[in-house]
């Protein structure tokens, strides 16, 4: 028979999960009308955030455990011994297995090899991180294990417990605050320069520039006294601490006197999407730009004097400069021809899109390794990183795009727009817009820093 585990007292006796309107809070202050968040941040400083996500699973373990015994009498589980829960951390070391620090840590030989199990359905279980954390909650006096948390990131929990002689797994987001800001800003140099000036987190300037890609040439276009409004989510966790910037609510830029307006509208069965007041679509099946707010140190030409051999030769291309280790990104969706070593262009990578349409990536220091030829890709998926392999002078991206099999130059060639709105959400898309550009307009461009707008507690949880 099963004896019942009971919390000790100075923990919760509430679980984590707020009301669902909760997550919606900073829209509805806002514009009254906008989507419901559905991001999940938290800050590398998340103690606070880790403990709640605990209490929480140790009291799902408690109730789990007094439901398993329905046939006892109430009087007898009440005057039953209930030892407490305890709590043993571990930090993962170079080289270990989950079954290592299972029996580091006094896990009975029968209950390793049943929890040991289910590494097999967890990649993170697999592929463990020296200097990630376990946090195991074991039946005080015992040697067996009740459930337990890893750290997956400063983000998310691993969240795994034994419920109906079962073990459960899912995970955790950790919980955090989430705050609409508007930040303008009058563009001198670059649009990049200029926001993070506003104090515009770099995720929101990269997604400014996924957004207007195809209408500006962020290289070349911009001119001085150009002007930029931007409405956007940025979260803490619980302890207030800053994090990355999340989604981009609106979005206004003027670029020598033309006006450009975006919309964040979710339409329940096209997904969401940024839109012209008119509800056009800004998205295209295709990303502008590989990787993320960067410089362009040489353009698409038919002649360039290349600095390694010395001599004049086409230069098909365009050249992305960025340090050593950023991020590339497939522009579009699509089945990888060839990736490893390239002769002068190094570790490269060559994908068909379909339809004609291939681009390729030169001089990457590392091949994600999902990435290999005939694995399929999505657009915006991180391919590889930036490096300098094979004929380069430093690091940088030389991307190429080719279609039918001629280059084509990638800062100039146009693509068909994804469909406009569709009609029956043009009415609730109206109201959106009306409101988020009313708020936009309502905010001067003077170069003050972000306008906080709302702010709102939330938490998710991903099976």
């Amino acid at each position: 028979m099963r004896r019942t585990w009971r919390i000790a007292r100075h923990e919760r006796e509430s679980g984590l999960d707020p009301h669902p309107a909760l997550l919606a809070a900073p829209f509805f202050l806002l514009f009254a009308v906008l989507v419901v968040v559905k991001s999940a941040d938290s800050s590398a400083s998340f103690r606070i955030d880790q403990s709640l996500v605990l209490e929480n699973l140790k009291q799902r373990i408690a109730e789990a455990t007094q439901a398993r015994d329905p046939a006892k009498p109430e009087a007898a589980v009440a005057a039953a011994p209930v030892p407490e829960l305890r709590e043993v951390r571990e930090v993962v070391r170079k080289g270990d297995t989950f079954g290592a620090i299972l029996r580091r840590v006094g896990v009975s030989s029968a209950e390793v090899t049943r929890w040991s199990e289910t590494s097999h359905e967890h990649d993170s279980l697999a592929r463990l991180k020296p200097g990630h954390s376990f946090t195991f909650v074991m039946p005080s006096g015992t040697d067996a294990l009740a459930g337990l948390q890893y750290e997956l990131s400063a983000e998310s929990m691993l969240v795994m417990r034994e419920a109906d002689d079962q073990i459960t797994a899912q995970v955790e987001r950790l919980p955090r605050m989430v705050e609409t800001r508007i930040a303008t800003g009058v563009i001198e140099n670059s649009l990049y320069a200029s926001a993070t000036r506003q104090g515009v987190p770099e995720s929101v300037i990269s997604s400014l520039v996924d957004i207007f890609g195809w209408e500006v040439d962020f290289s070349s276009d911009l001119k001085a006294g150009d002007t930029f409004r931007v409405a956007y989510e940025e979260s803490s966790d619980t302890e207030g601490g800053r994090v990355k910037g999340g989604r981009v609510i609106a979005a206004e830029l003027v670029v020598d006197g033309k006006h450009w307006d975006a919309v964040f509208f979710e339409a329940e069965d096209e997904g969401g999407n940024y839109y012209t007041p008119e509800g056009k679509s800004f998205s295209r099946s295709f990303l502008r730009y590989p990787v993320e707010f960067t410089r362009i140190s040489s353009t698409f030409t038919s002649s360039r004097f290349h600095p390694v051999l010395g001599v004049s030769r086409p230069h098909m291309g365009v050249d992305f400069a960025a340090p050593r280790g950023t991020p590339v990104r497939a522009i579009a969706a699509g089945r990888v021809e060839y990736a490893g070593w390239h002769g002068g262009s190094g570790r490269y990578i060559r994908i068909d899109h379909g339809s004609g349409v291939e681009s390729s990536y030169s001089h990457l220091q590392s091949i994600s390794r999902e990435v290999r030829a005939g694995s399929r890709v999505q657009v915006g998926q991180v391919i590889g990183a930036v490096g300098a392999s094979g004929l380069a002078t430093g690091p940088h991206l030389h991307f190429a795009l080719f279609r039918d099999g001629v280059y084509v130059n990638p800062l100039t060639v146009r693509l068909a727009a994804a469909p406009p709105l569709s009609p029956q959400y043009m009415r609730e898309f109206g109201r959106v817009r009306d409101a988020v550009l009313h708020q936009l307009a309502g905010v001067k461009i003077d170069g003050s820093p972000a306008l906080r707008i709302a702010a709102s507690a939330a938490s998710s949880r991903a099976n």
